[in-house]
């Protein structure tokens, strides 16, 4: 079997971690099946996060290369990057005889259209999101500026060339179509879920549980809440903590997780209301010590405001609560969030007091009576829907097509 080379080229913010805790496994299984994996990370991450990266990137067994961006006029920082990274990029499909190149989101698209004419490769483009889009709903920016406007027309523009469009839900790949024209064939569009490793994130049992949770003071049998993510934007942070007061009225006992890289943004939050500090423990752990954590917990927390770009995503917190066996509360509309049912979460649909009461009381009269069977119907649903084999299966289909 020939192997197939492949240039995966990212666009990442500092506190983003994506390439080592979710694309390096999936590349991983996909090096078994003749794909040869090569990094070419633009980020403005600290020269620590650098080598933190290379090295994963390494023990996997793939290149890596970092290029960084310039952040100074903060618009036109970014494209002077993109324009000048073509010349990274055509020395990194000439060194590493390249044979499909796989930008992740917009400006990386644009380094591939700008060396479209002098490279022969093949093109999959890993559409994840609708990043422009979630940036006019939860940033400044506005829809009517140069900067949306310009990079809609590289977005459409990559989706019309590429071989391959790989998008997270049925409902980005129809707007995405929408945008590129009738010409484009529906056919080049592949769902791909963020599935995570069940051999990493798995449930466990009481006397794995037990050590844990008792440095952390919380009872064994005591509610254990928990949020892992981003704060701030798109997330309902002081929502879920709303709900966790809720929770914490009914049942004394509880306690509550918050592990993040930003903990002084959920401190000056907590802060906010009397005495929340002394049942919440907020942290920044490792990829690693995630999914221990995560085993620990009773429910999961992944309250995400709605908005047009949300139909999109797909919330890599989901897989990793249910393969834990963790139960959720989460927001409709978020990309296939509506397949969730009450046998292992609860649905918000607006951010009210009434929505979040209910799903407090479902939590505290339906799911701990019965945390058992929760525990593994969770398991089983996170299996069927956020497994690192669906994801690998589904990428290797996308893959092998050009190779034919």
């Amino acid at each position: 079997m020939s192997i197939m080379k492949v240039l995966f080229v990212t666009w990442d913010g500092p506190q983003v971690n994506y390439l080592e805790t979710l694309f390096l496994p999936i590349f991983s299984r996909l090096a078994t099946m003749g794909f040869q994996f090569h990094v070419l990370q633009f980020t403005w991450a600290s020269a620590n996060r650098f080598a933190q990266s290379r090295k994963a990137c390494e023990e996997a067994g793939f290149s890596y290369e970092a290029v960084r961006i310039m952040r100074w006029p903060r618009s036109l920082g970014a494209l002077m990057t993109a324009v000048l990274g073509t010349r990274r990029l055509h020395a990194a499909i000439r060194e590493q005889a390249i044979d499909i190149i796989m930008p992740r989101s917009t400006l990386p698209g644009l380094m591939v259209l700008l060396r479209a004419k002098s490279v022969n490769c093949h093109v999959v483009f890993d559409a994840d999101g609708l990043p422009l889009d979630e940036r006019v709903e939860f940033t400044p920016q506005s829809s009517s500026g140069f900067a949306y406007r310009f990079q809609r027309d590289i977005e459409a523009e990559v989706v019309r060339r590429a071989d391959a469009v790989i998008v997270r839900t049925n409902k980005a790949a129809d707007i995405l179509i929408s945008r590129a024209g009738p010409n484009v064939n529906r056919k080049k569009f592949q769902i791909v879920s963020n599935g995570r490793d069940p051999e990493s994130f798995k449930t466990l049992d009481r006397t794995l549980r037990a050590p844990l949770r008792e440095r952390m003071n919380v009872g064994i049998t005591s509610p254990l809440v928990v949020y892992v993510g981003s704060l701030g934007g798109k997330y309902c942070f002081a929502e879920m903590l709303q709900l966790f007061i809720i929770i914490h009225a009914r049942r004394q006992d509880a306690r509550l997780w918050v592990l993040t890289g930003s903990p002084k943004e959920a401190e000056d939050e907590i802060a906010k209301y009397v005495g929340l500090d002394a049942v919440t423990d907020v942290r920044t752990v490792t990829p690693s010590e995630v999914p221990t954590y995560l085993g620990c917990a009773d429910l999961g927390l992944a309250l995400i405001q709605q908005g047009f770009s949300m139909q999109a995503v797909s919330a890599v917190k989901l897989g990793e609560y249910f393969l834990c066996g963790v139960p959720v509360v989460a927001t409709t509309g978020v990309g296939d969030s509506d397949l969730i049912s009450k046998d292992v979460g609860f649905l918000v649909s607006e951010m009210n007091t009434s929505q979040i009461e209910a799903a407090a009381s479902w939590f505290v009269d339906t799911v701990l009576p019965a945390r058992e069977i929760y525990r593994l119907r969770c398991r089983e649903f996170g299996l069927l829907n956020y497994s690192l084999d669906a994801s690998v299966d589904a990428y290797a289909r996308v893959l092998r097509s050009l190779r034919a």
